[in-house]
């Protein structure tokens, strides 16, 4: 009885931290691997995902296999296979993490659409805080240590510049026009109006080289949140493809094919770039660890320029967008852009402040907490 209420606690466990992963990697600022410190679990995951070799699958192949010709023992063999290497363990952990997702994706797509700048003043504070955390994993603060600071902070800049939302906004709904105007010419006059907010054709809404970039944003995206300090979440900001994976996530209950094969070509990306950085990650932070933490620093203190919560705002006259397998028309659109202004008496700056401290004061929190854990490590 007791062995039983022992395993079943564990369990709850595994599934709360999950949970708060999961929690972590939909909220820029928040970092998985940060979670993963705080909660003891870091070199554990790591050394559960290292285990993975071409061995490892034809070991699970064989399993498999052995389920078809003898199921009930085959099941068994397998469970007690995946136990025996931790595996059951991490999928308790994604398991809670899927759950965390699934419920606040809807969340932080009405927030971004409807509340723009009081959520990016929280993005904001989560972020400014969390930067002490890879500049307290410092073993010492060098001239090498400035320099890899510096370039983080110029990395991340140059890029948040680069890539303009408003521009990549404008691409898409460009293209879902074109597609909608080349069925419409054979199907209706050219009088024919538009009316916002209505479905107009269900027509392809992503690329092949979306799906392409799409998959590279999520083997980035997973590559920054087993690092304390990076959030998967801001890497997706930085990319331009945030408000694309989360709104997917939030329409999966339309259960459209599309909305499955573009999360579907994510999760792809999500799965190889894990795999192949959990090595990556173990080998930079042997050799070059100082440099490491000073990067990942710069790099999050460069990311306060892309979250600044108070952007050049453009009106679209008529936007199209993706949702739930249709192409909707929205006229005069308010569509934030990449360049930084001061706010206006028009912008909720009191909301704005209010939340930026609660984002500071949560995140102290858990750098304490994760500090502590660090130095234990080590």
């Amino acid at each position: 009885m007791s062995l039983s209420y022992s395993a079943s606690s564990a369990t709850i466990k595994e599934l709360l931290m999950g949970f708060c992963l999961g929690v972590a990697n939909i909220i820029p600022g928040v970092s998985g691997g940060t979670f993963l410190l705080v909660f003891g679990i870091y070199e554990r995951v790591f050394s559960i995902l290292n285990q993975i070799s071409k061995s490892f699958v034809l070991k699970c192949l064989d399993l498999v296999v052995s389920c078809f010709r003898h199921p009930i023992p085959g099941i068994k063999n397998i469970y007690a296979f995946f136990r025996e290497t931790g595996f059951i363990f991490l999928f308790k952990l994604a398991a809670g993490t899927v759950v965390a997702i699934l419920a606040l994706s809807s969340l932080m797509k009405y927030l971004l659409l409807h509340h723009f700048s009081v959520t990016y003043s929280l993005f904001f504070g989560l972020i400014l805080v969390s930067i002490i955390i890879p500049i307290k994993m410092l073993k010492r603060f060098d001239a090498w240590a400035v320099l890899c600071l510096l370039a983080g902070i110029g990395l991340t800049v140059w890029v948040s510049a680069m890539v303009n939302p408003y521009d990549k906004i404008k691409i898409k709904s460009d293209h879902l026009a074109r597609a909608y105007q080349t069925q419409e010419a054979s199907t209706a006059g050219p009088d024919t109006v538009v009316e916002s907010g209505n479905p107009v054709s269900p027509v392809q809404g992503y690329s092949s080289g979306y799906y392409l970039y799409i998959a590279l944003c999520g083997a980035l995206a997973i590559s920054a949140t087993v690092l304390p300090g990076v959030s998967g979440s801001l890497v997706l900001i930085l990319m331009g493809s945030y408000f694309d994976v989360i709104s997917a996530i939030s329409e999966l209950k339309s259960f459209h094919l599309e909305t499955f094969v573009f999360l579907g070509i994510f999760g792809l990306g999500v799965v190889f770039g894990g795999l192949l950085f959990a090595r990556l990650v173990s080998f930079v932070l042997s050799r070059f660890y100082n440099a490491t933490m000073g990067f990942l620093g710069g790099l999050m203190a460069g990311s306060l320029y892309a979250l600044w919560p108070f952007k050049k705002t453009v009106i679209m006259a008529q936007q199209y967008v993706k949702q739930a397998g249709e192409v909707i028309c929205l006229e005069n659109v308010a569509v934030q852009t990449n360049i930084n202004v001061l706010p206006t008496s028009h912008d909720p700056v009191i909301a704005a402040f209010v939340f930026f401290v609660l984002g500071g004061i949560i995140m102290m929190l858990f750098v304490r907490n994760e500090v502590a854990a660090s130095t234990a490590d080590r």
